[in-house]
């Protein structure tokens, strides 16, 4: 069940102490800097930093008054919230980075419009949110790292402009020139924050967009596959049909546009999933 929940702006001056709580907290650094001590432990705060109490838990956090604090926090009750939060590998008193945080920040807005809403399961709407939202920091989450706030904000930035322009880029070189770091340094900050290396990541994106391209028009599989920065139409076939199950030209069949231009004709019964290349597989050939 959820207590509450919201965003507060801390003001220049903010600290707070407390000894425990009866329920659990979730707090998600939005903007800002500040200082966290729990757990024995002492931590700065700063954006993407996630940290949880509750129950008998001491903390004392402060705002930096140069730099004050927004942040957002869900407090829920009972053990199923519990229960989820072990699944996910989280527990009180934990501090950790998260890998996509305009994505937490996004859950987090979601439940204040749930529960500011007049629906009549706007109780349930937000506790489906605080679900979700433990289940995606437990999926997002990174070691805290008090060394590494340069260093992930360096990475947060790469993989944010593969996010972005992954339809236009080449190759790494490209995306290490544009992001002013060279090729190791990225490849290390993806093995260090990420789960896969940046030319899988850009791989994977571009093999979904190669799939918007077949369905989506007319050109021919040679042209997709030069312009997603593949070597060969071949080697473009063989990434595609490990990733997805079926070939380039079949995909294009699954769905297209009808010949008057009108509404797309289902040509078969079969789906394309977007989907992950498989971590064992071999990486594509893509011009360096």
């Amino acid at each position: 069940m959820v207590v509450s929940g919201g965003c507060e702006h801390c003001r220049p001056d903010y600290e707070i102490r407390r000894n425990g709580l009866s329920f659990s907290i979730i707090e998600f650094v939005a903007r800002g800097a500040g200082r966290l001590s729990i757990s024995g432990r002492e931590y700065l705060l700063g954006p993407g930093t996630v940290f949880i109490y509750g129950g008998d838990t001491p903390y004392r956090m402060s705002s930096d008054p140069g730099r004050p604090l927004v942040k957002y926090f869900i407090a829920f009750a009972g053990e199923g919230g519990r229960k989820l939060m072990e699944e996910c590998h989280l527990r009180f008193g934990q501090v950790v980075r998260v890998a996509h945080p305009e994505q937490i920040q996004q859950v987090f807005d979601d439940s204040i419009r749930h529960g500011r809403s007049d629906h009549s399961n706007r109780a349930r709407m937000c506790a489906v949110a605080a679900q979700y939202l433990i289940m995606k920091i437990g999926d997002a989450m990174l070691p805290y790292d008090e060394t590494a706030g340069r260093a992930f904000e360096t990475y947060q930035r790469c993989r944010r402009f593969i996010e972005e322009n992954h339809g236009s880029v080449c190759n790494l070189r490209e995306v290490a020139e544009a992001c002013h770091v060279n090729m190791s340094h990225l490849c290390r900050l993806f093995q260090r924050f990420g789960r896969e290396t940046p030319n899988r990541y850009l791989q994977h994106l571009r093999l979904n967009l190669a799939v918007e391209l077949l369905q989506g028009s007319s050109r021919p599989i040679k042209e997709v596959a030069s312009l997603l920065g593949f070597s060969d139409p071949f080697s473009f076939s063989r990434a595609f049909r490990r990733a997805f199950g079926l070939s380039p030209g079949r995909a294009r069949m699954v769905i297209r546009p009808g010949r008057d231009g009108g509404a797309p004709r289902r040509a078969s019964q079969s789906k394309i999933r977007l989907a992950r290349p498989e971590a064992g597989a071999t990486e594509p050939a893509v011009r360096s």
